[in-house]
C-alpha cells in the first residue's frame, strides 16, 4: 500500500514539475458557474508572450487580443469566455524561433499590445503577419488551462 502510494506521488510530481509535452491543456472543472477563465501558464525559465483569440461573453465575433506576458515559473488568467472554442499561440519573449503554435492560421501585431476584432476577410490588415494557432476546446466551465513547457 505504500509503494502505491509513493508511486502515485512520484508520477504527480513528475507532472507538477513540467515533464510533459510542449505545450499541453488541461480542462476545467465543473465548478466556476457558466463562463471559462483562460489560464496560462508558463513552466519554462524564459518569458512567454501570449496571443488569444476567443468570443467575449455575449459576442458574437472573435476578439484577438496580444501580448500579454508570463513570467517564468507563473501562470495568469487571460480572459473570459462562454464559448468553447478559442484559439492561442505563444513565443519567447524577444526570440520568435521559440515559440508554442498549432494549425489554425491567425493575424497578430508586432511589436503589441493589439486588440481587434476579427472580420470577415481571411487576410491580416496591413501591420499584421500570420500566425499558428493552436485550437483548443474546453468540455467543461470554469478554468482552463494552457501550460507552457520546455
Amino acid at each position: 500500500m505504500i509503494s502505491r502510494l509513493l508511486t502515485a506521488v512520484a508520477v504527480c510530481a513528475a507532472i507538477g514539475l513540467g515533464f510533459a509535452p510542449a505545450a499541453h491543456a488541461q480542462k476545467g472543472g465543473n465548478g466556476g458557474g457558466s463562463s471559462i477563465t483562460i489560464q496560462v501558464c508558463n513552466n519554462t525559465n524564459d518569458p512567454a508572450n501570449v496571443a488569444l483569440s476567443y468570443q467575449p461573453a455575449n459576442q458574437t465575433n472573435f476578439y484577438n487580443e496580444g501580448w500579454y506576458t508570463i513570467a517564468p515559473r507563473a501562470c495568469r488568467d487571460l480572459a473570459q469566455t462562454t464559448n468553447a472554442y478559442f484559439y492561442a499561440y505563444a513565443e519567447v519573449v524577444n526570440d520568435g524561433a521559440r515559440y508554442w503554435g498549432g494549425d489554425f492560421p491567425l493575424c497578430v501585431e508586432y511589436p503589441g499590445p493589439f486588440a481587434f476584432w476579427s472580420g470577415n476577410s481571411n487576410q491580416c490588415a496591413r501591420g499584421q503577419e500570420v500566425r499558428q494557432f493552436v485550437a483548443m476546446h474546453a468540455e467543461n466551465w470554469g478554468v482552463y488551462t494552457w501550460t507552457l513547457t520546455p
